[in-house]
Order: C-alpha cells, then structure tokens, then sequence
C-alpha cells in the first residue's frame, strides 16, 4: 500500500512538472551556449556532438576540482574514438535498450568521464536534441543531487532504494530502481525535470511557489497566510 502510494505520488508529480515542459526547456536548451556554439538540433555529426560534449564536461557541470586543460584535450580527444565507435559499430549491430547501454558504456569509458556527466550528456543529445531519438525510451534517469532530493526527501521514495549521485547505471540498485521508473512513468528520463524544482524552487526556499508544493512531503518553507502578510 505504502509503494502504491508513493508511485501514485511520483506519477502525479512528473504530470504537474511537464505542464511547464515548454517553459522549462526555452530556459535551459535555448541559451548563449546553444547561439554561441551554433548547437544544431537533430544534426549528429561529430562537429555538432562534439561541442556539446565540450559544455557537458566543463567545469560548470563536474563536481570536485576542474580538470586542467591537458587532461581536458586528452579527454575531448578520445571522444572522436568514442564517436567512431558508436556510428560505425554500435548502431549498426545493437538495438533497444543492449544499443544503450554499449553507447553509455563506451562513454563512461572515456578517462574522467563518470556516470553522472554520460547520462546528463546522452540525455540532452538524444532526448532534447532529437539525435538517435529511436533511444529516448531507453534511456537512463541521470541522478544529481536535486534529482535525488525531490525523490527522497520531498516524495517520499525510500533514500536506500534511490541511486547515490554518480553511481554506475549498471549496479543492482540503479537498474532495479530505473525499471521502477519505467513502470511509472515512460520515458523515464523525463523525471530529470525534478532537477529544475530542486534547482529553482527548493534551493531558493521558495515552497510557496512550487509546482509540487501540493504533493511534497516536507514543505518546511511554506508560509501560512499569517506568515505572508507579516
């Protein structure tokens, strides 16, 4: 009863959050990285692939200290191979789910390149850029700290069933816990919208104006009218 309760919570809360779908993506795929870059959409040559992979492992998306830049230029260099590898032999021999999982597996095989940063970049190439979106389905829920929190902290999905930040897509838990996203909801990839309530309404303590404030579970910072007009 308790599981029925918390994925009827969490279907509910993925259907509220894509409401704003549009807004949500004009703020986050259509900004100076995607002008200035020149970031084309459904383009999958390796140009195009290769200059959002550049933005993916910057600095401003890797946790812990910046790479330097010679580790940086050996990194971005071996995703040519990584490239090659995936238009000349996983395509053309792998289908479905065993087809993503050998393009994840490829890509985190890159030296500094973790789980956290592959999801996040094979998202946004396949899911938001309409490259390989045959794969969208079949692609893995990245897990960052907001992500995790909205699951665990704020509808009540059990912290100990939820994947650690960065943690293999391959371990136990995590596909255990991706097919349970599946059932629930598909594309599951879609649940990483969370990220943008933990990014914008929960990291500014702002629970009065959150999409999910109805379904949250700890709903701390949510004024009672009383608190408003003080």
């Amino acid at each position: 009863m308790v599981e029925e309760m918390e994925n009827r919570r969490l279907e509910e809360a993925i259907e509220l959050v894509l409401k704003h779908k549009e807004e949500m993506d004009k703020e986050l795929y259509d900004g100076i990285h995607y002008r200035v870059l020149s970031i084309n959409k459904g383009d999958s040559s390796m140009e195009n692939l290769k200059r959002w992979f550049i933005i993916a492992t910057g600095p401003g998306w890797r946790g812990g200290p910046a790479l330097s830049l010679e580790k940086r230029k050996k990194m971005i260099a071996s995703f040519d191979e990584w490239y090659e590898r995936v238009v000349n032999e996983i395509l053309p021999n792998y289908h479905g789910q065993a087809r993503m999982d050998k393009i994840y597996e490829e890509l985190v095989n890159i030296k500094w390149v973790g789980s956290k940063i592959a999801t996040v970049y094979l998202r946004d190439i396949i899911y938001h850029f309409n490259i390989w979106s045959e794969l969208r389905d079949y692609l893995y829920l990245p897990i960052d700290r907001h992500v995790r929190a909205i699951l665990s902290n704020r509808l009540g999905e059990n912290k100990d069933e939820v994947p650690k930040v960065s943690e293999s897509c391959f371990t136990r838990k995590s596909r255990k816990f991706q097919k349970a996203l599946s059932e629930i909801h598909n594309p599951r990839v879609e649940f990483d919208y969370f990220w943008y309530i933990g990014a914008r309404f929960c990291s500014y303590y702002l629970c009065n104006f959150c999409w999910l404030k109805e379904l949250c579970i700890k709903k701390e910072y949510l004024l009672k009218d009383d608190d408003k007009n003080r």
